[in-house]
C-alpha cells in the first residue's frame, strides 16, 4: 500500500532529477485520465504548482467529455494549462480521407461524419491462435462498437501505423513546448504499460522522466487518493484517448491481464521452455494452454525488443 513516505520519496526524486537535468520545471501532457492526472499532481507537490505546466493536445477524435476532466485536474492541482490543437499536424502526415478509403474497402457505408473506428485486442482469437490479435471495430461516433471488420493484415498494419502518428505528434508538441520554457517532459506511462509494451515507440514512451514508470495500475490509484486527485477522474474508466469510438484500455490492448503479460515479458528462454513454469499462470486463464502462452510470449518479447531498441551502433 502506497503511503506518505512513498509519496515524499517520489517527490524528492523528481526534484533531484530536474536539478540534475538543469530544468526549471515540469511539463505534463494531460489527457484527463488517471495516469496523467496523478503525474500532474505529483509534479505540483514536488516542485510547486508555479513550476508545472499542463499541456492538452486534443484532435478530431477527442471525446467531448475529455476537457471537463482536464479542467478538473488542472484546477485541483493549481497549475497552468496550455492547449494546442494537433488535428492539422496529424492530417498533414496522412489524411483522414485515406483512412476512410481504407475502411470503406470493408464497410462501404462508413461515413466519418457519423461513424468512428477503433483497433481492439481480441482475447478469444489470442487464446485460440496463441498470438496477440487485434481487430478493427466500427460504430457511431463517440458511441459503442457495433461491427467487427475482417481486415487484411497489411491494411490493419497501415491503420495502426496511422494511429501511432497521434502519439508521436503529441510527443513532438510536448518537447517543443518544454524546450521553449526549459522544462522537463514528465511522462505518464505506468509500469504495467512499460513492462507489457502498451506504449508507442518514440510516442508516449518518450519523456525525460517517467514519474510512475515503476508502479502497477492499482498503485497508481493508491497514489491518486494520497494526492487528492478529483474523484471524478479516479472513477473514470481508463481509456486510450486515441479513437472517436468508445474504448477502454482493456479493450485496446489486454488480451491477457496486465500482470500475466508483465510476467511473460520477463521469462528467459529456459523458463519459457519449462511447462512447470507456465502452468501456474493458467489458474485464472480460462481456455488457455501452456503452448498458447508460449507462443504469445514469443511474439510479445519480440515486440518489446523492437520497442525498447533505440539507435544501435556497431560495437
Amino acid at each position: 500500500m502506497m503511503n506518505e513516505h512513498d509519496l515524499d520519496a517520489r517527490c524528492t526524486w523528481i526534484r533531484d532529477e530536474l536539478e540534475r537535468l538543469n530544468k526549471r520545471g515540469a511539463l505534463v501532457q494531460l489527457s484527463g485520465g488517471i495516469d496523467s492526472s496523478v503525474v500532474l499532481h505529483l509534479c505540483a507537490r514536488a516542485l510547486g504548482a508555479e513550476h508545472v505546466r499542463a499541456l492538452y493536445l486534443p484532435d478530431t477524435s477527442t471525446g467531448p467529455e475529455t476537457r471537463s476532466f482536464v479542467d478538473a485536474a488542472v484546477q485541483n492541482a493549481g497549475v497552468e494549462l496550455v492547449e494546442r490543437q494537433i488535428g492539422p499536424a496529424i492530417e498533414a502526415q496522412f489524411s483522414a480521407a485515406q483512412v476512410t478509403e481504407l475502411i470503406r474497402k470493408y464497410a462501404p457505408d462508413y461515413d466519418p461524419a457519423q461513424h468512428a473506428y477503433a483497433v481492439n485486442a481480441n482475447p478469444g482469437l489470442a487464446r485460440r491462435l496463441g498470438a496477440l490479435v487485434y481487430q478493427v471495430k466500427i460504430g457511431p461516433r463517440h458511441g459503442d462498437p457495433e461491427t467487427t471488420l475482417k481486415m487484411s493484415v497489411d491494411d490493419l498494419r497501415a491503420l495502426i501505423a496511422y494511429q501511432n502518428r497521434k502519439q508521436r505528434t503529441r510527443m513532438l508538441f510536448a518537447y517543443a513546448e518544454a524546450e521553449a520554457h526549459n522544462l522537463a517532459v514528465v511522462g505518464a506511462s505506468n509500469g504495467d504499460e512499460l513492462k507489457t509494451g502498451f506504449v508507442v515507440k518514440y510516442g508516449d514512451d518518450a519523456a525525460d522522466l517517467c514519474a510512475i514508470g515503476d508502479l502497477t495500475k492499482p498503485q497508481v490509484y493508491e497514489l491518486a487518493r494520497l494526492l487528492g486527485v478529483p474523484e471524478s477522474i479516479i472513477a473514470r474508466p481508463p481509456t486510450t484517448d486515441t479513437y472517436a469510438l468508445k474504448q477502454t484500455q482493456q479493450d485496446y490492448y489486454y488480451a491477457l491481464p496486465a500482470p500475466v503479460l508483465a510476467e511473460l515479458a520477463t521469462l528467459s528462454p529456459e523458463e519459457l521452455a519449462d511447462d512447470a513454469r507456465l502452468e501456474p499462470l493458467l489458474a485464472d486463464l480460462t481456455g488457455w494452454t501452456v503452448e498458447a502462452l508460449r507462443q504469445v510470449t514469443t511474439g510479445l518479447q519480440a515486440s518489446l525488443r523492437y520497442q525498447r531498441t533505440r539507435s544501435v551502433t556497431m560495437r
